[in-house]
């Protein structure tokens, strides 16, 4: 599972298998989905920020020390909430850009289901990492000589930490290489908790394979030689939670 720090968990697939025409609404009204989603993320952050800032009954107390957003893994609750509130923003916003009976409909329609998703999300309660591995930045790929044919390779990595935890995968990316060459792969900016990096690698996107037997240091630079590695698994969805913290309904007295 991703972290909620990652980003929008959801993609745009996951709001048209809700609504079959969220594109041809935002096309005809110039919305750009992809910044509603990164919206929702936000707005659902600052509820999160506020449950985890409240003060904590004495029975949790023992829990352990204050948790920030980056603790948290996106459940499947939290993903429909993201999910209704993304379709919410849009159907918003493509009824204050036309005046549309059935946009303001739509919007009171996906703002009730966002509702119910928040609330089903305060029932199921957080699910927490103690040592939170972020999603990996995209791989430094080149060339170097090598006695190979070339061609188009695909390549994403993940971060793992000491407890052999391992993050979401970067977003893939690609190198043409000519004739007579090999890729590598490097990675940059390592968080200060991981112990290093896996990669993987194919002829296609959805071929991406792990490529390393063994955990790669930060520093070093991977080389990929297409079809040595034809038994790696495939990229995973990164922490699952380490455990579940109930989301306490209280009302503070003065």
């Amino acid at each position: 599972m991703a972290l909620f720090v990652d980003g929008p968990a959801c993609t745009i697939d996951d709001l048209t298998d809700q609504d079959a025409g969220l594109l041809d609404v935002a096309l005809g009204t110039n919305i750009n989905v992809s910044r509603k989603m990164r919206l929702a993320v936000e707005e659902i952050g600052t509820d999160l920020k506020l449950w985890l800032n409240r003060p904590r009954p004495v029975l949790e107390l023992p829990w352990g020390p204050a948790l920030h957003l980056s603790h948290i893994v996106v459940t499947p609750p939290l993903k429909r909430w993201e999910v209704m509130h993304s379709l919410a923003l849009v159907y918003r916003d493509a009824y204050f850009s036309q005046l549309v009976d059935r946009y303001q409909a739509k919007w009171q329609q996906y703002a009730n289901l966002a509702t119910d998703a928040r609330e089903n999300f305060i029932a199921s309660g957080f699910g927490l990492v103690s040592d939170p591995v972020l999603q990996a930045t995209p791989p430094i790929l080149s060339e170097t000589p090598g006695p190979q044919p070339g061609g188009t390779f695909y390549a994403c990595v993940t971060w793992v930490n000491r407890e052999n935890q391992e993050g979401a995968a970067s977003d893939p990316v690609s190198l043409a290489v000519p004739d007579g060459n090999l890729m590598t792969v490097a990675v940059s900016n390592p968080p200060a908790n991981v112990a290093g990096f896996n990669v993987f690698a194919g002829t296609t996107l959805a071929a991406m394979l792990m490529q390393n037997d063994v955990l790669l240091p930060v520093n070093a630079t991977f080389l990929y030689v297409p079809g040595q590695m034809t038994a790696g698994r495939l990229p995973g969805k990164g922490q699952e939670p380490d455990f579940m913290r109930p989301i306490t309904r209280m009302t503070l007295r003065g």
